[in-house]
C-alpha cells in the first residue's frame, strides 16, 4: 500500500446533492476505483457552497487549505492536486497560491491539469460532446457556462472555434455572465437556419445554477428568451462530469502527475 501518497480532487463544489453525486462525486470514485493503493481525499474551493451545504444539510467539506493540512497531519509524503475545473481561471489560480504555500511541506507536490489544458484535450472535450448529444438535421446545440473572469473567455473562444473548424457548425459555446454572451448565441444559431435547440450547461455540474437560470420557467431564463425569440427549446440538464469520457480525461490527467511524481519536487501544469 503506497499511503503515503494522496491524491487530493479539488472541485469549485455543488450544492444540489442528487447532482453532486452524478458529477464530483463520480469523478472522486473513479480516481478511487483506479489508484486504490493511493488515498483519496477532496477540497471544494467555493466557500460560500461549503458553507450552504453544512448549514443545511450538516455536510462539511475542507476548503483546499484545510485538506492540505490534514494531508500534511496524516503524514503524507507526496501529493497530487487533480483539480476538476475546466480550465485556468480565477479560481483555478487561486486554489494554485493557496497549494503554493504547502510546497515545503511536502517531500513532492505535483498540480494537475484542468480539463481544457491542451489543444488535445479540448479535441476530446469536443468530439465526447458530439456523441453524447447527436444533432438532427434543424437542431442547434447551445453549451453555456457559468460567469466567466480572469481570462477565461479566450480559452471558450479557442473552444467554439475549435468546434467550427471541426466541422461541428451548429454546436456554440455561450456564457451566463460574459462572452459569447445570450444576444451572441442567438444570432449565431439564427444564421444557422436552426429549428430547434437543444441547451446544455457547459458546467461540470448542472446544479440550481443551470436549473435556474439556464432551464428555468422564468422569462429570464436562456431557454425562455429562446422561445420568445421563435426557437423551440429542449433542456439537457446534464453536467460533464456525466460523461464518461470526460472523467477519463481527468484520470489520465492524474496518471501523467504519477508518472512524473518522481522528477521533480514541485510542479504545475503537465
Amino acid at each position: 500500500m503506497r499511503k503515503k501518497t494522496a491524491i487530493l480532487v479539488v472541485s469549485y463544489g455543488c450544492s444540489h446533492e442528487r447532482m453532486r453525486a452524478k458529477t464530483i462525486g463520480r469523478i472522486e470514485a473513479d480516481i478511487q476505483k483506479a489508484y486504490p493503493e493511493y488515498l483519496i481525499s477532496h477540497a471544494w474551493t467555493s466557500q460560500i457552497i461549503r458553507r450552504k451545504c453544512f448549514e443545511q444539510k450538516r455536510i462539511r467539506i475542507p476548503g483546499v487549505k484545510e485538506a492540505m493540512e490534514e494531508l500534511f497531519r496524516r503524514g503524507i509524503q507526496q501529493v497530487v492536486v487533480q483539480q476538476t475545473h475546466l480550465l485556468n481561471g480565477l479560481e483555478n489560480r487561486r486554489m494554485i497560491e493557496d497549494v503554493e504555500t504547502f510546497a515545503e511541506d511536502f517531500s513532492q507536490l505535483i498540480i494537475g491539469a484542468p480539463l481544457l489544458a491542451s489543444y488535445e484535450d479540448k479535441r476530446k472535450v469536443i468530439h465526447i460532446i458530439e456523441e453524447e448529444i447527436r444533432l438532427k438535421n434543424g437542431e442547434a446545440l447551445a453549451l453555456v457556462g457559468h460567469g466567466l473572469k480572469g481570462g477565461e473567455e479566450e480559452t471558450l473562444g479557442e473552444l467554439g472555434a475549435m468546434f467550427r473548424e471541426l466541422g461541428y457548425e451548429d454546436i456554440f459555446l455561450g456564457s451566463m455572465e460574459g462572452q459569447p454572451d445570450f444576444q451572441s448565441v442567438l444570432e449565431r444559431i439564427r444564421r444557422r437556419n436552426a429549428k430547434h435547440i437543444l441547451l446544455t450547461p457547459f458546467m461540470i455540474a448542472a446544479g440550481k445554477h443551470a436549473e435556474r437560470d439556464l432551464c428555468g420557467e422564468k422569462d429570464t431564463s436562456w431557454k425562455s428568451r429562446f422561445e420568445e425569440a421563435g426557437f423551440s427549446t429542449t433542456c439537457i440538464l446534464k453536467g460533464l462530469g456525466e460523461y464518461e469520457g470526460i472523467r477519463q480525461i481527468f484520470a489520465e490527467h492524474v496518471e501523467d502527475s504519477l508518472r512524473i511524481l518522481n522528477k521533480q519536487s514541485f510542479g504545475a501544469y503537465l
